[in-house]
């Protein structure tokens, strides 16, 4: 008892062989859950009040209520059980508000973490986009450079196939030229006069005469 009157209330507790003086001292000593599991063992109407009381302080107010009710039920006139009752509803109130402004906040949440996935999404679609965008640009100046490779070649094979040409047409006229001008030395070495032509041919033929007559 000693213990009780110094408010040493977990050795008073632990001192006293009577349920009810121990559950009073958990009680006291802010030991809700060894005060309850005590005051549940008695079902009067002050017991039951009892084990509202720590339910309460346990925060367990659905389970106070019913015990402050089954109290005012054994005894109507228990106005304690009663503002306590008023209490314990309140304080249950305020916890479903709470639950559900935490659950509000966690769909807000779930929402705010939806729209970051299809901004995400619609990012990563857009960048997909854009990078097949210049993949189909670079294909078609790939394309158009092959294409403009292709032409430049190809213009210059005709350009090399007419200075062959060319060179074969140049060399055949030089070959002409150097053949008419090879005939035109050999013709400047006749001479185009007919009556020397003729002289000479009657010298030969004399002479050929003379040569005759002398050896007969």
């Amino acid at each position: 008892m000693k213990y009780f009157d110094n408010d040493n209330m977990q050795k008073a507790a632990t001192s006293f062989d009577n349920d009810e003086w121990k559950a009073a001292a958990y009680y006291k000593a802010k030991d809700y859950q060894k005060a309850y599991d005590l005051f549940k063992n008695d079902n009067s109407a002050t017991g039951l009040y009892n084990q509202g009381n720590a339910l309460t302080q346990l925060g367990k107010y659905k389970e106070a209520i019913d015990a402050y009710e089954q109290a005012i039920q054994k005894r109507s006139d228990f106005e304690d059980a009663k503002s306590n009752l008023e209490i314990a509803k309140e304080l249950e109130k305020q916890k479903k508000d709470q639950n559900q402004n935490q659950n509000g906040d966690g769909d807000s949440d779930n929402q705010d973490q939806k729209d970051q996935k299809d901004q995400k999404d619609q990012k990563d679609q857009k960048d997909q986009k854009d990078q097949k965008d210049q993949k189909d640009q670079k294909d078609q100046k790939d394309q158009k450079d092959q294409k403009d490779q292709k032409d430049q070649k190809d213009q210059k094979d005709q350009q090399d196939q007419q200075d062959q040409q060319r060179a074969k047409y140049s060399e055949q006229d030089r070959k002409k030229e150097f053949d008419e001008n090879q005939a035109d030395k050999a013709l400047a070495m006749i001479d185009d006069d007919p009556g020397l032509l003729l002289r000479n041919k009657f010298a030969r033929d004399y002479q050929r005469m003379s040569g005759g007559r002398g050896e007969n």
